[in-house]
């Protein structure tokens, strides 16, 4: 295997430089690059290094698979250069609204939904894949009458496993905020709106529900994935 310090300095120097990265996130298998000039990448040199799978340009990123040690070449990188996150956006004007419209409005629609779905969902893969192993682990041992559900091992467990789940509206208003270069919190509040009781109880009222003469159609916002 590669060298993981080898590897990150590889890949900056093959993607135009430190000075053609906007921004740099990674998911469970890629690094993921906002990058100034796309042309500046040498793709052919990128696809022939052993520390990388492929690469591959996509929802406006230009995503480089390493595998499942992608964070330790995240961090080398982020220790080597200084590019910026882009989970953290602070108030640099280079990142502004404005940007984002001008970049929403040369694009193709279908690629801006895209972009905009997979830059949500992607800072919460390792969440999620964490969530789910948790389940599947409680499935295994109830299984197997290692631990039965009526243990307080197994609510605790279980109650770790959900969390993300029964929150999950909260957690997407996080991420969209983010991707979109907003306050996070108020993207945070916006989901934890869906999940007021006296929101949800709104689905017991046998009635037809409007928002300022807008049909509205309520359903339990929590848990909505990962539920069994």
């Amino acid at each position: 295997m590669a060298d993981n310090k080898e590897t990150a300095k590889f890949v900056v120097e093959h993607i135009g430089g430190q000075e053609n990265v906007d921004s740099l996130v990674h998911c469970a298998t890629r690094l993921r690059f906002k990058l100034k000039d796309t042309s500046k990448v040498d793709e052919e040199a990128l696809k022939n290094n052993p520390g990388v799978l492929t690469a591959v340009e996509s929802g406006g990123q230009y995503q480089v698979v390493i595998g499942n040690h992608v964070a330790k070449v995240y961090q080398e990188i982020m220790n080597q250069y200084d590019i910026q996150s882009g989970d953290d956006h602070g108030n640099d004007a280079e990142t502004s609204a404005d940007e984002i419209k001008k970049s929403v409005r040369s694009k193709n629609p279908i690629a801006v939904v895209f972009e905009y779905i997979s830059g949500t969902f992607s800072p919460l893969i390792p969440a999620l894949a964490g969530s789910g192993m948790i389940k599947a682990i409680l499935a295994v041992l109830t299984m197997f009458d290692w631990l039965g559900e009526e243990s307080s091992t197994y609510a605790v467990l279980d109650a770790a496993s959900n969390g993300l789940f029964y929150f999950f509206p909260v957690f997407i208003g996080i991420s969209a905020a983010k991707f979109l270069k907003v306050n996070p919190y108020v993207g945070g509040v916006i989901g934890a709106g869906l999940l007021d009781p006296s929101f949800t109880s709104l689905m017991d009222v046998n009635q037809s529900l409007d928002f300022m003469g807008i049909p509205l159609i309520i359903g339990s916002l929590s848990n909505n994935v990962g539920k069994e």
